[in-house]
């Protein structure tokens, strides 16, 4: 999980760029010997879920884990010419140990999502209290979630952070920087702008047909894909359910194929096939996902990037989302995506029936949404500039 965001799954075209990595990992999913557990000491994980109960009832994050201290110890960060950091902020490291570190090494970290420049949430939605120092929250609910608020306390801790720490900052987006520029955490910050890619040998156009007969999709149907992740409040899809229920009839038979979640679309069962397929570890099962989709639904309320957004569009399936996320500048709409207003339901569903009943439209936005991401989002030139990029912070 992750691999695409991390830079693990480009470890080979950054190892023709010069770059040997090795990646450092708390939960380790890969066999690959390029790929190692950080502090390997047995309790250690159980030790960690203690913490992390412990800071649940401080309401505070990222702060009790001083394990991170020992990354100094590991034989990778001593041999290492730079350190690249992720996602650090998922509960087993303490950011207080960041300033040390990066003084240790050259540094890069990815902002892969907002939570640096808030003072407790992953995505802030549409409270901008980000842009002032937060405190008093009016959403102590979104993840990580705050028993009692300590939003401007924590937002303060992080902004000494990243003063103290020396680290060239990493975003994906546009819409990332974009907010840098208006945090205060930020300020004083360079920040690089460098999107993820894909391998686009994989994620290509194929013909439908045999992933369809594997998933099981009914003949004769036009399929809607769609992240059916319900207890998200950032992905949207209940605005999805929301906009088939506002559909009129098409008179053309409609397929709903759905991963992450199982049966939330089971009020639609009888009027259109539904096809839940949980959640994908399974790579090629996650390409015939795409393969058999005809539109793909993507209304996130939030997003920093948007991962599955370039690899429906690298398949040439038209997509649609909402505009104020990354999503539009990602996925390039008007002209490939099409974008409607934020969390508004009609548009959204007239989007579809649009799409729907638009074989030509979804043909010409499928094809630009190949040309997009083959211009913007291959691997081969995502692993380029991160090596470019080590190099110019390694020189300094």
């Amino acid at each position: 999980m992750g691999s695409r965001f991390n830079n693990f799954d480009i470890r080979h075209l950054l190892a023709a760029e010069g770059i040997e990595s090795t990646h450092l990992v708390w939960s380790k999913l890969s066999d690959s010997p390029d790929s190692r557990l950080f502090f390997e000491v047995p309790g250690a994980r159980l030790a960690n879920r203690v913490i992390s109960r412990i800071e649940s009832r401080l309401s505070i994050h990222s702060r009790l884990q001083w394990q991170a201290y020992a990354l100094a110890l590991s034989g990778a960060y001593r041999e290492a010419d730079l350190v690249h950091f992720h996602i650090i902020h998922d509960g087993y490291f303490s950011l207080d140990a960041l300033p040390w570190l990066t003084r240790g090494k050259p540094s890069v970290w990815t902002w892969h999502d907002p939570w640096p420049m808030t003072g407790h949430c992953i995505y802030s939605l549409e409270c901008e209290r980000w842009r002032e120092g937060c405190g008093q929250c009016p959403s102590l609910d979104l993840p990580f979630t705050m028993r009692k608020d300590r939003t401007a306390e924590q937002f303060a801790w992080k902004k000494r952070i990243v003063a103290k720490s020396r680290a060239q900052i990493v975003v994906a987006s546009r819409y990332m920087r974009d907010m840098a520029a208006q945090s205060p955490i930020a300020a004083g910050q360079n920040i690089e702008v460098i999107p993820f890619g894909i391998d686009l040998t994989r994620f290509r156009p194929v013909d439908p047909q045999p992933a369809r007969s594997r998933l099981g999709v009914l003949p004769g149907r036009l399929v809607l894909g769609v992240r059916a992740f319900a207890d998200s409040p950032f992905k949207g899809f209940e605005y999805v359910v929301e906009a088939l229920r506002q559909l009129p009839d098409t008179g053309i038979p409609l397929t709903i194929l759905t991963t992450h979640g199982k049966g939330h679309l089971n009020e639609f069962i009888g009027r259109h096939q539904i096809i839940d397929l949980g959640w994908v570890n399974d790579g090629e099962l996650m390409m015939d996902a795409f393969a058999a989709t005809d539109i793909f639904l993507m209304p996130s309320t939030a997003e920093a990037f948007g991962m599955m957004a370039i690899e429906a569009l690298a398949f040439a399936k038209p997509i649609i989302v909402f505009e104020g996320t990354s999503l539009p500048e990602v996925a390039g709409a008007p002209d490939v995506a099409v974008a409607t207003p934020m969390r508004d339901v009609a548009a959204l569903a007239a989007a579809i029936e649009r799409l729907v009943q638009s074989p030509d439209e979804r043909q010409r936005r499928g094809a630009a949404g190949r040309r997009w991401v083959e211009a913007h989002y291959s691997d081969i030139d995502f692993a380029r500039r991160m090596s470019a990029l080590y190099r110019k912070v390694v020189q300094g």
